[in-house]
């Protein structure tokens, strides 16, 4: 049974003419007429009474009405729910926390503002570890430091995030004056991101280029923990430029060797939900551009 053609059919009872029914529905008089024909052929029973030059409703017209008014009432709420669903439910989003300390604020308050029914749960975890849950569906969406090639699987790049070095106050006030060289800051311990990940695989390259190993290279999960073990005075760290776990006790360096940005991909599935997944994709990359475009007007902090 056509929804559509009990419409046509309430339309033509309620204006007494199937030629106002088919000006209101904006379609030809031989197609109302077809559509009471079509559902007077499936109930088998005649609906309007045409012997008479006013259109009629049979008794078994009359008795169809209140339903089907019922029925297209129904079908037009079921609609508006299913509209008002569009950004609602839950999107899993993994993350580094590269992101977290940068623009992921920002993030949340704009698909707050865009899908204020949609929640997102949240994971925390190095690249490789947001690979495997992605790759056994557990996550939805991830942004993260590499791209993932993969059939079902789209992605956008977003602007990379600057890094730089610091140290804590105490450290940097006996570090010597003017830009740094690897070799100085090298006579330290550094801290950096998680084994194997790129700002790691970066430091490494830069110390090997200059023919020396760091002394002490702690590889830490978490950003937070490096900001606090670096205000300690327990080494050199490498951090994302303005993140908002730099606080006053720390003090960015000025090196003569400066670290690759850290790349960042958002990647999602190409299911049902990939629409939804796009826009908030494309949000990101809003918030990226926008943190980098800020990041660039701080000019550098240099030790005394």
């Amino acid at each position: 049974m056509n929804t559509r053609f009990l419409d046509t059919f309430i339309r033509v009872a309620s204006l007494g003419s199937f030629r106002a029914a088919a000006q209101q529905l904006n379609v030809s008089q031989a197609a109302v007429s077809s559509r009471i024909s079509a559902l007077e052929t499936e109930f088998d029973t005649p609906l309007f009474d045409r012997e008479h030059h006013e259109i009629r409703l049979t008794a078994a017209g009359a008795m169809m009405l209140d339903k089907a008014q019922r029925v297209v009432a129904a079908e037009l709420d079921l609609r508006k729910v299913m509209n008002s669903s569009v950004g609602s439910g839950r999107v899993r989003l993994g993350l580094v926390s590269s992101v977290v300390h940068t623009w992921l604020c920002d993030l949340i308050a704009q698909v707050a503002t865009a899908f204020p029914q949609l929640e997102l749960e949240l994971t925390v975890e190095p690249t490789s570890n947001l690979s495997t849950q992605f790759e056994r569906g557990t996550l939805d969406m991830l942004l993260t430091t590499d791209e993932t090639l993969a059939e079902g699987v789209s992605s956008i790049s977003l602007l990379p995030l600057e890094l730089a070095w610091y140290a804590g106050t105490a450290l940097a006030s006996k570090l010597p004056a003017g830009r740094l060289s690897i070799p100085q800051i090298g006579r330290h311990p550094l801290i950096t991101f998680t084994r194997k990940s790129r700002p790691y695989l970066a430091t490494l390259e830069l110390f090997n280029a200059h023919g020396i190993r760091p002394p002490v290279l702690h590889c830490v999960t978490s950003l937070a923990a490096i900001a606090r073990l670096t205000e300690r005075g327990l080494g050199v760290a490498t951090l994302p430029r303005d993140s908002d776990i730099i606080s006053d006790a720390l003090v960015r360096l000025d090196l003569d060797a400066s670290l690759p940005t850290l790349p960042l991909y958002c990647i999602w599935r190409e299911t049902s939900d990939a629409p939804l997944f796009r826009e908030i994709a494309q949000l990101a990359a809003t918030c990226a551009q926008m943190h980098g475009e800020a990041s660039r007007d701080n000019k550098p902090v240099k030790t005394s």
